[in-house]
């Protein structure tokens, strides 16, 4: 994994004979970050070249095969266009385009890629150059300094951004896939204790049946032909119950007729395995306080 790279300071790097890499780490999540250079919204704010440009044209077409095309202008006739072609687009984390300066420029591959540490983004940007002449043609044309400023500019205009709020979002279904439901019910209800709170058919040949284990906040719906959940039966795996003691719990439901696997300690906290009649797979969970 890579190290995060000490916030407000860039690096340059030359891994081979045409490429260059580049990176800084900044205040600000990744997602944000990711949208700072992909949003016609947001770019302009940053990206306008040296002090006293901007940029007036930001045409943004996110996504493999789209074009992207930005004109910055400064005093008088003075204008740089930048145009490319995305490759690869994987939000938030690459983004992978070709991009040209304009004439007597060569075309180059871009990859950035954004590392999350925490509530810090590490950019890292690899550009390709078609031959060694025409990476050492960049170097020399004050390409660092450029950089470096608009890496500042950057960082003063994140500090004023957000990214949308998240919503308060609830758990409230896991869908479990079963050949019978019937079968199932006698399983989760009568074997595991599980609630049974809703047993509907919808008119269209399926059925849902909603069951809550013992103390849960978070339900589970048994399902077959349901459209749009196309699991096939016994194919969920490792669903997770909390338990406050794995031993007594394991010792209930085996009493019960639920055929338990052992205790498992894997490095202080407790599992143990059991599975419905089609295989969907359980692990009894106990985090002592002492992990």
């Amino acid at each position: 994994m890579s190290l995060m790279h000490e916030p407000g300071v860039t690096t340059f790097e030359l891994p081979s004979d045409t490429d260059i890499q580049i990176r800084r780490t900044v205040a600000a999540p990744r997602a944000l970050v990711f949208d700072c250079y992909t949003k016609p919204e947001h770019l302009p704010n940053w990206m306008a070249g040296p002090p006293g440009w901007r940029m007036d044209v930001c045409e943004i077409d996110l996504r493999p095969g789209g074009a992207f095309r930005y004109v910055l202008r400064g005093d008088g006739d003075a204008e740089l266009v930048l145009t490319g072609t995305y490759q690869e687009i994987d939000r938030p984390l690459r983004v992978v385009s070709t991009e040209t300066w304009g004439p007597g420029w060569p075309e180059t591959l871009n990859t950035l890629t954004l590392t999350a540490f925490g509530s810090h983004t590490m950019i890292t940007t690899l550009v390709r150059y078609p031959s060694k002449e025409a990476r050492d043609a960049a170097l020399q044309s004050g390409m660092k300094e450029g950089l470096e400023a608009g890496f500042g500019t950057l960082e003063t205009y994140l500090a004023g951004v957000e990214l949308p709020p998240v919503p308060d979002m609830r758990l409230e279904l896991v869908p479990v896939p079963v050949a019978d439901v019937d079968r199932a019910l006698a399983f989760y209800v009568d074997l595991l204790g599980f609630h049974l709170d809703h047993d509907v058919q919808p008119g269209t040949g399926a059925r849902v049946t909603q069951l809550t284990p013992p103390g849960s906040a978070c339900s589970i719906v048994l399902y077959k032909d349901l459209p749009g959940l196309d699991l096939p039966p016994g194919t969920l795996r490792g669903l997770h119950l909390v338990v406050a003691d794995i031993h007594k719990s394991r010792e209930l439901l085996l009493a019960r007729g639920v055929p338990m696997g052992a205790v498992d300690d894997l490095g202080g906290i407790l599992y143990a395995h059991f599975a419905d009649p089609d295989g969907n797979t359980w692990l009894l969970q106990e985090i002592p306080p002492r992990a």
